[in-house]
């Protein structure tokens, strides 16, 4: 017949199990959580430079329109020149080509700029979409794949906690709730075993010889004097 005592060492081995596939799930949802972080960020990127794209381009487009205008206006300024009657409006006429000229100048640098500054943002918007292709595929796992694993995993630390709670309903209701208090205040370890030397393997002290004589000859539940762990016998030593 199964010793309560056995019963908790049986659960405690499923407890470390079921805590280390959810620390695993935890990783990989974790990982998850930053990669699609990661994601957002660059297509935030994307779309800022995209915006950023579009507002020059008009920018750009109205610096051509504005050179197309200005030369229309030279031509017709420079055709009044030859209709001029006198010295004075021929000055006059001749500063207006000037101006217009050098508003020209003014126009087809501005244009040259941004037309430059619409390049460096395309091949920004470039770079940025393949540091989203590279994030998309890292480690050669698409964030479909990831989800699907922790779907997985979920699955499994379903089925392995209904086996737990039916191990946990076989042990007596005080001894279970002092076990779930010990497991959590310990981290997860709540059941220990007594090395050959008759230390608690979770803490290494000693163990009194009376209590080891009650764990390993009657398994009665006792805890170790130091962490409070309940001791399962081990290995005893070995006698020369």
């Amino acid at each position: 017949m199964t010793s309560q005592l056995e019963s908790l060492f049986r659960l405690q081995s499923i407890d470390t199990r079921l805590l280390e596939k959810q620390r695993t799930v935890e990783k990989y949802e974790s990982e998850l959580a930053e990669r699609r972080k990661a994601m957002d960020a660059a297509q935030a990127k994307i779309d800022g430079l995209s915006a950023q794209r579009k507002d020059l381009v008009s920018q750009r487009a109205l610096a051509e329109r504005k050179v197309a205008d200005l030369q229309e206006s030279l031509k017709h300024r420079r055709q009044r020149l030859q209709k001029v009657r006198n010295e004075r409006e021929l000055r006059a006429g001749q500063d207006e080509v000037t101006s217009i000229q050098e508003e020209i100048r003014e126009a087809e640098t501005r244009q040259l700029d941004l037309m430059q500054k619409v390049e460096d943002l395309e091949a920004s918007i470039e770079a940025a979409k393949a540091e989203y292709a590279d994030l998309e595929t890292a480690d050669h796992r698409h964030v479909g794949d990831a989800s699907a694993r922790i779907d997985g995993l979920r699955k499994e630390l379903e089925g392995e906690r209904a086996e737990r709670n039916q191990m946990a309903d076989g042990i007596e209701s005080g001894l279970r709730k002092k076990y779930e208090t010990i497991l959590t205040r310990r981290y997860g370890l709540a059941v220990v075993e007594v090395d050959a030397a008759g230390c608690c393997v979770g803490c290494h002290v000693q163990i009194p010889p009376q209590t080891l004589i009650e764990v390993r000859k009657t398994s009665a539940v006792r805890v170790c004097p130091m962490c409070q762990r309940i001791l399962f016998p081990g290995v005893p030593a070995a006698v020369d």
